[in-house]
């Protein structure tokens, strides 16, 4: 009788801290849908103060506050939270692999790669959120405008998804090769002769620096097209008859939103190949 799969790490996490886990990314999809109304409250005080009404102004206000006063409790509960899920994690992790003899190296390694899919669930699947409320609010925000503008935006994504789709086999390769060092490295700090401290360190310095390198080029490339596409819709909204001051300016910061979302998916998608690659190295006894 075989034995049944073990659930991965990233499900035991989500699973047992799904309470704590839903109010934080709760109050964060909340944090992103408010700061998509800035952008609009924004143009509408513009408009009410060459109006002369004031009332768009104090709507703004509110709006910004709320928005900081969310952004600030939000951020002190994570760090809680999260410092929390670490501390239980790692402690569960590092006993049960000494149960199964894995070397003190490797654990120290892998205290360190757990803290980093820690740091993912923290900052990058809010991220993520941040990323998709963007891109989709900004969106139909550009429809609601002018469908010639919103038109634009999604032609752009053809080259940034074509682009991005090309990223992703090397950075998993990259990052295999980073993770496969660090489990090495304290062995080597503690055993290695001075000239293989410097191999080990000069390869994690060269695997680095090529990561950065391809998602670099991969930034440039996507914003050859951005700038073409953003030139576009400067010349069209200006030329737009009888468009008042305000909306310009929401037109134009919700295809820099837009657009800004999508400069995000290269750093977004090494971070999820890096995860991914840690959560493989240690499913199996947690």
């Amino acid at each position: 009788m075989s034995t049944p799969e073990k659930p991965p790490l990233l499900a035991i996490l989500l699973s047992k801290n799904r309470f704590k886990l839903g109010l934080t990314y709760g109050l964060s999809l909340s944090e992103q849908l408010l700061a998509l109304l800035m952008p609009l409250a924004i143009g509408e005080a513009i408009n009410g103060l060459l109006g002369h009404d004031y009332w768009p102004l104090g709507l703004f206000i509110g709006l910004w506050l709320v928005l900081a006063v969310m952004t600030a409790g939000r951020k002190m509960y994570d760090t809680r939270v999260f410092m929390g899920i670490y501390v239980a994690v790692v402690t569960q992790v590092i006993k049960q692999q000494r149960a199964v003899g894995t070397p003190t190296s490797k654990l120290v390694a892998r205290s360190m790669l757990i803290r980093e899919v820690v740091d993912f669930l923290e900052r990058d699947i809010p991220d993520i959120f941040a990323m998709v409320i963007t891109f989709i609010g900004s969106l139909v925000m550009l429809f609601l405008f002018d469908w010639h503008i919103a038109s634009a935006a999604l032609l752009l994504l053809i080259p940034v998804l074509l682009l991005n789709g090309w990223l992703w086999k090397p950075i998993n390769r990259l990052n295999r090769s980073i993770n496969n060092n660090l489990e090495r490295q304290a062995r080597v700090i503690n055993q290695g002769s001075l000239l293989r401290l410097g191999q080990h360190f000069n390869f994690m310095r060269f695997l680095r620096v090529k990561t950065s390198d391809i998602e670099a080029r991969t930034w440039v490339l996507i914003e050859l097209f951005v700038v073409a596409a953003t030139i576009y819709v400067f010349v069209y909204t200006a030329q737009t008859p009888g468009i008042e001051a305000g909306t310009i300016f929401s037109i134009v910061t919700y295809f820099w939103n837009f657009q800004g979302s999508l400069d995000r998916l290269p750093i977004l998608m090494q971070s999820v190949s890096r995860v991914k690659d840690i959560l493989r190295r240690i499913r199996e006894t947690v």
